[in-house]
């Protein structure tokens, strides 16, 4: 096969030509394909993803052109090819084809690393290969269509089709180029240590160098320089050989950056005190040749070496430095509640707010990020204001003293931790220097770089500048507030626990939480009085209901005028190979708050909260995906009630529950008050402790039951009995003391069950911590088993997912008094109904040996308590029944599946009733026609057409897959590296309107179905 064919074959045909200048590129291709050329990938094409919107580009698959794979030469270059795209970090495949085949390499797996002259490239590249494909080969050709084409690539397919688990499980992001950095630098520092080496002075060996080899990859340094400290030396590596040579170099580089991040350690004559041997350098350039997988020391190739900084973006290097930092002192992210900002996240904020693309001119724009860490906000905004500097003089910025005042006059930072802002300097030198031409430039005396860090505690420090500033940002800094900012962007520490004085007295002095962040979104204020800011925080600050944090909230929404919220709480914990990459290793729930301290000339009586529920992970994109369905536009009045539960509503469901569920709770009486009204009282477990608390004797004699060991509906007596003779807290006895409800705050979740757990015992039984016990004064246990009935069914889990404070949010927990907020449904069921539940419960809900639920049964159940609901109703809490498996499952979850066509007709029933019922008298009846579409189809159509007789559901046998394929690539809107923006359509032509959405089961519910016609009325009524 020619090799025209094989790229037609993969309908790769729009791939861009490295060497070519006559194609028409977008901006973002041509910087990339400039970068790739310059940097000499070794590459023939490059395959775009594009963002049609934006006219973004984003590069999905290199492609190399070979005559065979015999040669040794040929295998060395694909080697090399592949070793500076892993260091690139983009893309994660590599397509290399002859005129007979075409190989797969994986770009995410470690480079080869050659350790000896008869080096075998062709065993070794195995390693990297995901699969190979031979043109004769039908079947293989079958495959590699189906996995590896254009339309594979665009829709991702090989993260959820079967027939590709063989590449799933050879890719490893684990193992990228950042990934394996950290560890090198890890194993690196330990060794060092075990050497007899100072952690701190292991730190500034270790700076020092990324920072020499930035320098030389990037043509900052060079041979003219390293030959005055060792004759005939052309690299750093050279220099390392020679510990004295080392040490002269770092004077210079001391002299040159100004002392700021490169002091070295003198004696009060000034003489040098630092000590390292020539042997520990040696495993310094190990590290950084090889990197350091703790083996042992071999023939070190310095031409193969595996790291690129010419390649390694800056940000990245902030990055890598500081999980190093981190993790090389574990205490030191507990003590300052900080977290990493990935890139991607960066991107995602400054695109808001310091955006580029569209052309801006003003780069006079003071930024302070005020928990500035190694500086990652701040590089990325002095990049954008020079971007914005070149839009406005047409002309590229490389001066180095007007580089140095755009710096100097609109780069600020403040950060606790001295060795962090460190980083950050060296992070902002770096990002100087590359715009340099040439980039020695900055090698002349006259051209010595900026100080910028200011810490009166560093005596090292020659000159304290006046950019990165070494405090406490929440004590008072007049210095610092003297200023006066015009965006304040970060990433501040979250955090309850080891809060520093300043944080409790700030807490205190406002009425709020004592929790880390609050005083940094609320100082931000004093910080930019009349700017804009935009800062992460913790989720659960919306949602805690604490009088504390309804202070803040009051403060927030009412004091400062909020924007927009992203609500990114769907990534904690995910898999670190499933959309974890976006923001590392946080575990906790984080949203994003846009919002300034003035009210704008033009004020929205909405906020417009983003609450996205998937990731999405395709051979191009990895990160979130926020749908149409996750932006609501929230009533800014309603907002500004503290105790507002819309944040936790909107966030997973939408209008229609909110609005529901305010009818339901003022049209009945809560749970709270049916107890109370029926003599049913209730009360936490006991809690053991020390001897110097209560004995009692009673509740040792008693059976006991923990979180763990609570069945659904009943738990049969068990055998466990108390050890202890001391309580801190003996717990409700009145309820131990005769049958009650075992109500678990935890909520149970495996691959059988999400759901709450409550459960009836008609014995007497303790119970401990985690547990409410209900009980009836009136020892009515009709009344308790309905109520078992009631707290187990899908209304009370609808409702406590939508409603509680941490469910879906922080942990998988309800806590009793919010649950009992909930509206008490059975009071509208009949005696016979309520008789009903209670002899299902009795006779037949669960197997009397094991006691496990019988799940038709329990359905049973459901169907009376939501029988007094509305049809629609029921159609509103299944939806929200599917997000919370959604949430729980994650990739795995039924909802992403294809749609079904029982499904389909479902949805088109009800969307043409709620439309004819709209025109019911105008004679005009909406009428459905379904597609055809395959099970790989990532969108799904149907067509209403309005006529003056009413139709059945037509059925198409229009085969419209390729349509649809071609149709997705329009849809998808990057916000980021990793956040991206899936539109939804409704595309009208004379009578018909066609209704477009992703092939995904949530997407055509009955609820949505509901959403969808009542959002056509609206258009209807509009007259669009």
């Amino acid at each position: 096969m020619a090799e025209l064919d094989i790229l037609e074959f993969l309908d790769l045909g729009r791939a861009k030509s490295i060497q070519s200048d006559s194609e028409k590129l977008s901006d973002s291709e041509a910087v990339i394909l400039n970068e790739v050329k310059e940097k000499d990938f070794g590459v023939d094409l490059i395959y775009f993803n594009t963002d049609e919107e934006t006219n973004n580009s984003f590069p999905a698959v290199f492609l190399k052109k070979v005559t065979n794979f015999n040669d040794v030469e040929t295998l060395k270059d694909i080697a090399e090819t592949q070793r500076k795209i892993w260091n690139y970090k983009k893309v994660l495949f590599l397509y290399v084809y002859s005129e007979t085949e075409i190989r797969i390499y994986n770009c995410s797996e470690k480079p080869l690393i050659v350790t000896k002259d008869d080096f075998d490239y062709k065993k070794e590249l195995k390693g990297i290969e995901i699969n190979s494909y031979q043109y004769s080969d039908k079947q293989q050709l079958q495959e590699l269509n189906k996995l590896f084409s254009r339309i594979a690539i665009d829709t991702g397919i090989i993260w959820t089709l079967e027939d590709a688990q063989f590449i799933r499980d050879k890719i490893n992001l684990q193992k990228r180029v950042d990934k394996y950095l950290v560890e090198s630098l890890i194993n690196t520092s330990n060794q060092l240590e075990n050497e007899g080496l100072e952690i701190n002075f292991i730190h500034k060996i270790i700076l020092r160098s990324l920072f020499l080899l930035y320098l030389e990859d990037r043509g900052a340094t060079d041979k003219k320089l390293y030959s005055v400290y060792k004759k005939e030396a052309s690299s750093y590596f050279d220099i390392l050989d020679d510990a004295e040579a080392t040490y002269k170099l770092y004077e210079r580089l001391e002299d040159d950056f100004n002392g700021n991040v490169f002091t070295l350690e003198r004696n009060p004559k000034g003489e040098i005190i630092e000590k390292i041997s020539t042997d520990q350098l040696q495993i310094i350039k190990k590290c950084f040749i090889s990197g350091n997988d703790n083996t042992p020391q071999t023939k070190l190739f310095e031409e193969w070496r595996l790291f690129n900084f010419s390649i390694i973006q800056i940000e990245l290097l902030s990055e890598i430095y500081e999980n190093f930092l981190f993790k090389t002192d574990p205490e030191l992210k507990k003590q300052t509640g900080t977290y990493y900002t990935p890139p991607s996240l960066v991107e995602f904020i400054l695109n808001e707010k310091l955006p580029t693309n569209n052309g801006e001119k003003n780069c006079n724009v003071k930024v302070l990020d005020p928990s500035c860490g190694s500086g990652i906000f701040l590089v990325e905004s002095f990049k954008r204001l020079v971007k914005r500097y070149e839009n406005q003089t047409k002309e590229k910025l490389n001066d180095f003293e007007k580089l140095k005042k755009l710096l100097t006059d609109n780069i600020f930072g403040i950060e606790l931790h001295p060795q962090a802002i460190k980083v950050a300097a060296f992070s902002l030198y770096l990002a100087l220097v590359d715009c340099l031409d040439p980039k020695t430039l900055w090698q002349k005396k006259k051209h010595r770089l900026p100080n910028l860090i200011n810490n009166p505690n560093d005596s090292s420090l020659k000159t304290q500048g006046k950019n990165l500033f070494c405090r406490d940002t929440i004590a008072q800094n007049k210095e610092i507030e003297a200023i006066e900012f015009d965006l304040v962007v970060g990433n501040p520490p979250f955090g309850t626990t080891q809060l520093s004085k300043s944080i409790r007295n700030y807490c205190n002095s406002q009425g709020f939480a004592t929790e880390m962040v609050l005083p940094f979104l609320h100082k931000a204020t004093l910080f930019a009085p009349k700017g804009e800011i935009a800062l992460i925080f913790n989720t659960k600050i919306l949602t805690n209901t604490k009088g504390t944090y309804q202070n803040f909230r009051k403060w927030l929404f009412n004091d400062c005028y909020v924007d927009k919220v992203f609500n990114f709480s769907i990534l904690r914990n995910a898999k670190k190979n499933f959309g974890g990459q976006l923001f590392g290793d946080a575990t906790g729930p984080i949203s994003i708050v846009f919002y300034q301290k003035e009210q704008p000339k033009k004020s929205n009586n909405k906020i417009a909260y983003y609450a996205p529920k998937t990731f999405i992970k395709s051979n191009v994109i990895e990160g979130l995906s926020i749908d149409f369905t996750d932006l609501k536009f929230l009533p800014r009045e309603e907002c500004q009630k503290p105790n507002s539960k819309i944040w936790k509503i909107a966030m997973w469901g939408g209008m229609n529950d909110w609005n529901f569920l305010e009818e339901l709770n003022s049209s009945n009486i809560s749970i709270e008050m049916y107890l109370k009204k029926e003599d049913i009282d209730y009360g936490v477990g006991f809690q053991v402790s020390s001897p110097r608390d209560k004995a009692n004797s009673e509740i040792k004699q008693l059976p006991i039951h923990s979180p763990n060991n609570i069945l659904k509906y009943y738990t049969p007596v068990p055998n466990k009995r108390i050890d202890f003779d001391h309580f801190h807290r003996l717990g409700k006895l009145e309820a131990y003391q005769s049958s009650h409800i075992l109500l678990n705050e935890g909520v149970k979740v495996n691959e059988h069950q999400l759901s709450l757990l409550a459960s009836f015992v008609d014995y007497k039984s303790a119970y401990s911590k985690g547990i409410v016990g209900i009980y009836s004064k009136n020892n009515d246990e009709l009344l308790l088993k309905l109520l078992t009935a009631y707290l187990n069914s899908d209304f009370i889990r609808y409702y406590a997912f939508l409603t509680t404070s941490s469910w879906g949010i922080e942990r998988d927990v309800v806590k009793h008094k919010e649950l009992f907020e909930a509206p008490y449904l059975l009071e509208q069921l009949s005696d016979n109904q309520k008789n009903n539940i209670i002899k299902i419960f009795d006779e037949k809900l669960y197997e009397k040996t094991f006691y496990t639920v019988n799940k038709s049964i329990e359905n049973e159940i459901n169907e009376i308590i939501l029988s007094c609901l509305s049809e629609n109703e029921q159609y509103i809490v299944q939806h929200l029944l599917n997000n919370i498996e959604l949430f729980h499952k994650q990739e795995k979850s039924v909802s992403l599946h294809p749609i079904k066509e029982e499904q389909v007709s479902n949805y088109s029933k009800i969307i043409s009733q709620e439309i004819n019922d709209f025109l019911d008298g105008q004679e005009l009846y909406a009428n459905i026609t379904v597609y055809n579409i395959g099970r790989f189809s990532p969108l799904m159509m149907i067509k209403l057409t309005f006529d003056k007789k009413q139709k059945e559901i037509n059925p198409s046998k229009e085969f419209i897959d390729e349509e649809l394929k071609k149709l997705d690539q329009h849809l998808w809107e990057k916000k980021s590296s990793s956040v991206y923006f899936k539109k939804k359509l409704n595309y009208k032509t004379g009578d018909d309107i066609y209704i477009i959405r992703p092939n995904q089961r949530r997407f055509w519910s009955q609820s949505m179905a509901l959403e969808d016609a009542s959002e056509l009325i609206l258009e209807i009524l509009n007259g669009n």
